[in-house]
């Protein structure tokens, strides 16, 4: 069924624009993941696609009587409880269907949206989005603020759905599995507009198709081809639970290796780690328990991390792995236990909200100022500006002044000056925030090289198969070992089946609260019923006064208008009535 139609939009921010002439279809079995850079305009089209900005030039037609879901990254929400918020996008849910969703979400149903923080209002808008009924959903960064589990559990819920759906997200396990067609801002140079480009298939047919595009045209080097070559090779070896994994990683980074081409351009980085080679002792946390507040946030935490080890550290949102990371970085001291560091450690941090401030020096001053050159791990080095310009920044950018820069563009400065320190150590929270896929693809790229040891935290499961080898699981101020991510995923399940289990042989009492709440949830029901009602009636009163007025030298008309002006007046006092009693305390 077709949805919309798209004719020759065009797309401008303060003078510059971002794409031109944009004309395509939706129907109801488009599944559409749209891709580009950092600043190519992603955003923008999905706000133009559901009517929340208009475009510069060209035109949108939608079906009559279209029904989209919106997911802004800002969602703007009332101030209510959450669960009233969700149940305002369909008011003809149940209540537990809110409240399940909420649930999943990790968002009380009470919580006031005044008082959420902005992940918490992104689920809750994440929850109304999916509740309410629509023929297109329209998703940008969806997973932002979710766990790995609820990613998953999203996943799941768009590869079910019917409905059409527009996706912006850097999750490209999403991307592989709940799209079917691409839709490419490809940038074609400086300061000119990006090329809308459509690709019929999944995420990883899309890199194919950009490799051989790039064969074909000559426009990008043997390496940008190999980089994509190889993210292909991970995206499709997506995991399943695993018996083994280190030997395994082994071989396929040695195949990866192989796939690379023998231009020295085309391999990834060994980054070095600086003068100072680390030791057999690297880190180690025992007994750690730190409070905040009442809340035990790590309880008697015991680990030990070694030399070359890669360690994924995941769990629900607000389950401690920021605090985890600070206790093992030395920033924040445990109430009670130690933590060790080996005498040869050079630990190199990157926070969740990294980013360089915006002065007026240059981008490349600002990495020459940590290390001129990049040591690599054959002992040779790499002047910092080759890094920055692997990294996206090219000569003119370098000399661009990072108060000029966006916000993703300092995140990514931050991140070279990370690595151009070589620390032996690093430890990494959240790195993926804010960066595209190209991005992403060049950081993992240089990770896959580095000889010290990487501990991440991460919602991104990509990341997480790629880049590690050990999984710490979070929750309840306690830590679970685990092969990879999807062991991790496995485990989790089979905790809330045994839950759900529990709870169904268990006899559920019938409490007079409980009644009472079921009461309240059935009177917020029949009053949205009763609101939309009072709006018909109030309307129709409307039109009837404007009918009476029309027809006043036409007697029997009007008393016919006049007798139904009665009955609904009759029927909207009654209507009044029963709405005061459920809403009035």
């Amino acid at each position: 069924m077709h949805l919309l139609s798209v004719d020759g939009v065009t797309a401008s921010v303060e003078g510059r624009t971002l794409f031109a002439d944009a004309s395509f279809g939706l129907s109801s079995d488009d599944r559409v993941g749209v891709v580009g850079p950092n600043g190519s305009g992603k955003t923008t089209l999905l706000r133009i696609l559901v009517g929340d900005r208009a475009p510069d030039g060209g035109s949108i037609v939608a079906r009559s009587g279209l029904r989209v879901g919106w997911l802004a990254q800002d969602p703007s929400l009332p101030a209510a409880p959450a669960l009233d918020v969700v149940l305002d996008g369909d008011p003809m849910a149940e209540a537990h269907e809110a409240e399940a969703l909420l649930e999943r979400v990790g968002v009380a149903p009470d919580h006031p949206t005044d008082r959420a923080s902005g992940g918490q209002r992104r689920r809750i808008a994440l929850a109304r989005t999916l509740l309410a009924p629509s023929d297109l959903l329209v998703l940008d960064e969806p997973t932002n603020h979710l766990d790995v589990d609820t990613i998953d559990w999203l996943e799941e819920q768009l590869h079910r759905r019917t409905s059409g759906l527009v996706m912006v997200t850097h999750d490209r396990y999403l991307l592989d599995r709940a799209t079917n067609r691409m839709l490419d801002l490809a940038p074609i140079g400086p300061d000119r507009p990006a090329e809308v480009i459509w690709h019929e298939g999944t995420y990883s047919s899309l890199l194919e198709a950009r490799a051989a595009r790039a064969a074909a045209r000559d426009e990008a080097t043997s390496r940008a081809r190999s980089l994509l070559t190889k993210e292909v090779a991970w995206l499709q070896r997506r995991p399943k639970a695993r018996g083994t994994k280190p030997k395994a990683r082994v071989e396929q980074v040695a195949e990866l290796a192989r796939m690379a081409q023998a231009d020295p351009e085309t391999r990834p980085l060994q980054l070095g780690t600086g003068r100072t080679r680390l030791g057999d002792d690297v880190l180690e946390a025992e007994g750690v328990s730190l409070r905040r507040g009442d809340h035990l946030v790590l309880d008697r935490i015991d680990l030990g991390v070694g030399p070359g080890e890669r360690v994924g550290i995941v769990g629900p949102n607000g389950s401690g792995k920021t605090t985890l990371l600070e206790v093992l970085s030395g920033r924040l001291v445990p109430d009670s236990g130690e933590v060790r560091l080996g005498r040869t450690v050079q630990l190199g941090v990157y926070e969740q909200e990294a980013r360089v401030p915006p002065t007026d020096a240059s981008v490349l001053d600002t990495v020459v100022n940590v290390a001129p050159h990049v040591p690599l791990a054959n002992g040779e080095t790499l002047p910092a500006s080759s890094l920055a310009e692997r990294f996206g920044f090219d000569p003119r950018t370098q000399r661009t002044p990072v108060r000029l820069l966006s916000g993703g563009e300092r995140r990514r400065v931050a991140l070279l000056h990370l690595l151009v320190a070589a620390p032996n150590v690093l430890l990494l929270d959240e790195p993926t925030n804010d960066l595209d896929l190209d991005t992403l693809a060049m950081l993992e790229d240089h990770l896959d090289g580095f000889t010290g040891t990487l501990l991440v935290a991460s919602h991104d499961r990509y990341v997480l198969d790629r880049l590690t080898d050990r999984t710490i699981g979070i929750e309840h101020g306690r830590i679970s070992e685990h092969l990879d991510w999807a062991s991790y995923r496995e485990a989790r399940r089979r905790d809330r089946d045994a839950a759900a289990a529990r709870r169904r042989a268990q006899p559920t009492p019938t409490s007079v609260s409980a009644e009472r709440n079921k009461q309240r949830q059935a009177d917020r029901k029949r009053a949205r019923t009763l609101e939309q009602r009072l709006e018909r009636l109030t309307e129709r009163r409307e039109q009837l006064h404007a009918a009476m007025a029309d027809v006043a030298a036409a007697p029997d008309r009007l008393i016919a208008l006049q007798a139904e002006l009665r009955d609904v007046d009759a029927e909207l006092r009654e209507v009044e009535d029963t709405w005061l009693e459920l809403t009035v305390d």
